[in-house]
C-alpha cells in the first residue's frame, strides 16, 4: 500500500496545543491523518523541572530536536546536557527521559515513527485537566499505547 501524504503546513505558533503534565506543553504539528499514519511531530513547551517519568515506547521511534533552553536528558544508560540545536534518538524499547533544567521555559521538536502517539498525548491531557493525574493512571494510559513507565532503581 501506498503512503499518501497530504501537503502540511503549520505556520509558529499555530497547532493544537494541549497540557499533558503540570508545566509540559505539546502542539500538534503532524498527526496521523496527516501523514498516513507515518509519523507524528509535536512541538514541545516545558517549563522549569518538567519533564515525563523514565518510559519506553513498544512500537514508536522517537527523535528530539532542542529549539531553546536546556535539558537533561536520560537515553538507555546516556544522561547527557542538551541545548539549542542538540539531536538525539531514542529507539523503541530504549527507557528515556527528559527534564528542563534551565530557569526559563524550553522548546523541543519530537518525532514519533509510526504515528499515533496523539492518542496517548490525548488521553493524558484528560487526567491532567481532570486532576487525577498520577503515576498509576498515567500508567495505565502509556499502556494502552504500548508505553512502559520505567520504575526508578533502588538507587534512586
Amino acid at each position: 500500500m501506498e503512503t499518501i501524504l497530504k501537503n502540511i503546513a503549520v505556520p509558529a505558533g499555530e497547532g493544537r496545543s494541549i497540557e499533558v503534565l503540570p508545566g509540559e506543553t505539546i502542539t500538534f504539528k503532524a498527526v496521523s491523518t496527516d501523514t498516513d499514519g507515518a509519523y507524528s511531530l509535536i512541538e514541545v513547551i516545558d517549563q522549569p523541572q518538567a519533564g515525563p517519568p523514565l518510559h519506553l515506547h513498544r512500537r514508536e521511534d522517537e527523535s528530539f530536536y532542542i529549539l531553546e533552553g536546556t535539558f537533561a536528558f536520560q537515553i538507555g544508560d546516556r544522561v547527557l546536557t542538551a541545548t539549542a540545536g542538540w539531536f538525539m534518538t531514542a529507539p523503541k524499547g530504549v527507557p528515556h527521559s527528559y527534564k528542563n533544567i534551565g530557569t526559563t521555559p524550553a522548546k523541543m521538536l519530537a518525532l514519533f515513527v509510526p504515528a499515533g502517539i496523539e492518542n496517548f498525548f490525548e488521553d493524558l491531557s484528560k487526567l491532567t485537566a481532570a486532576g487525577t493525574l498520577d503515576i498509576e493512571n498515567i500508567a495505565f494510559v502509556a499502556a494502552k499505547q504500548g508505553i512502559e513507565v520505567v520504575p526508578p532503581s533502588p538507587e534512586g
